[in-house]
């Protein structure tokens, strides 16, 4: 009876111990092994919540916003596999691979122990310059983005002219931190390209058309009322055929022909009396520049 005092005091200390040993176990960073993996697994399944939680980027809104929306349009590499830990000043190098349409790529990233988790901290993003013959931005996965540099995670991503509405082309990407990402998107016009010019021409030909007593600018209408009035009182028009749009992207300009206008104005004429004369134009005609720019197709009359 006498030695239950240290056999007491001795499982008391053993529990003490594995109590110690389980909140560091339970307390304690996952291995950067482990973080690395976490990593590549959310870029096999696209989880890009799980990635930004992970990654202590210090991009701005923009940037990363289109980061997200490339990533969801973006086809994500397998077979992820960590090759390479490499401890550095102020973080960990890992050098790991996937495979993405097919090959098999290296995947650069590293890692940083912060505030008692591993970060995804630097080189993690790979570079795709991307141009265009027309326009000046594309869509890469779900993003919009200007020509020129866009930051991306690894993955394969669809890259196709905009405004997708009218232009018709497009291919797909590898981009990793391997090597140097390029593409350059190959734009025609879609099939309804000239439907979609025409449906923002017409409502500016309805305005050119309201009735008033001024001949409007850059409309295409010619009016030799100044033959039979001495001064104009009002104009209305009727439209017989709408004129028709032409693109031509190459030298980025339209032209829309084939319309019929009949104009009647209504005025005194040059004896005083009252008058209306009616006149109409079998050639009626616009002509203008378009441009590409974003997602929109901008025209402009002169």
């Amino acid at each position: 009876m006498k030695r239950r005092g240290p056999l007491i005091a001795l499982a008391v200390l053993v529990g003490v111990v594995l109590v110690g040993v389980l909140i560091w176990a339970l307390t304690r960073p996952p291995s950067v092994e482990d973080a690395a993996e976490d990593y590549l697994t959310a870029l096999a399944e696209g989880d890009y919540p799980a990635i930004a939680a992970m990654s202590d980027s210090g991009l701005d809104a923009s940037t990363e916003a289109t980061l997200a929306d490339a990533f969801a349009g973006a086809a994500y590499g397998t077979a992820p596999e960590v090759e390479e830990i490499t401890p550095s000043e102020g973080f960990t190098g890992v050098r790991s691979s996937m495979e993405f349409a097919g090959e098999r790529h290296t995947v650069f990233f590293g890692m940083a122990l912060r505030s008692g988790r591993w970060t995804v901290a630097t080189d993690y993003l790979a570079v795709l310059e991307v141009a265009t013959g027309i326009g000046d931005s594309v869509w890469v996965g779900d993003a919009l983005v200007p020509v020129g540099e866009v930051l991306l995670l690894p993955a394969v991503y669809p890259v196709s002219p905009a405004p997708r509405a009218v232009l018709d082309g497009g291919t797909e990407v590898v981009v990793s931190n391997d090597e140097p990402a390029s593409v350059a998107v190959d734009a025609t016009l879609t099939e309804n390209a000239a439907a979609q010019v025409q449906a923002q021409l017409d409502p500016y030909l309805d305005e050119c058309t309201a009735p008033g007593a001024v001949v409007p600018d850059a409309c295409g209408i010619r009016i030799p009322w100044a033959a039979d009035l001495a001064t104009l009182e009002n104009l209305t028009y009727r439209i017989e055929r709408r004129p028709a749009a032409a693109l031509a992207p190459a030298d980025g300009s339209f032209a829309a022909t084939g319309g019929v206008l009949v104009v009647t104005a209504t005025g005194t004429t040059h004896a005083g009396t009252a008058g209306e004369f009616t006149y109409r134009a079998d050639d009626w005609a616009l002509y203008g520049s378009i441009a590409f720019r974003g997602d929109e197709l901008v025209l402009a009359v002169r």
